[in-house]
């Protein structure tokens, strides 16, 4: 291992970005009515994800389902826990 390989371990593994991060864990999701929002611990919201209430209603843009919505916004939620596994 070089000593720039050893360098790189060195900084992930004492993660000194982890105190200072720009969206801090944990996230969580709520349901609106029709979209689930991915929020910060501060309340930010992070992310939306709509999805078509009333499918197969004369839309042109093809929405996601309600439950698709929702396990893309319970898996971005997860996204803090699994960087700091690494």
């Amino acid at each position: 291992m070089t000593d720039n390989e050893e360098a790189k371990r060195a900084a992930r593994a004492n993660r000194p970005w982890a105190m200072s991060r720009r969206f801090p864990p944990p996230w969580s999701v709520e349901e609106l009515d029709d979209s689930f929002v991915v929020k910060d611990a501060s309340g930010r919201a992070l992310t939306y994800l709509v999805f078509d209430n009333k499918p197969g209603v004369g839309t042109v843009i093809k929405r996601l389902t309600r439950d698709e919505a929702r396990r893309i916004a319970a898996n971005i939620s997860k996204l803090p826990n699994l960087l700091l596994a690494k």
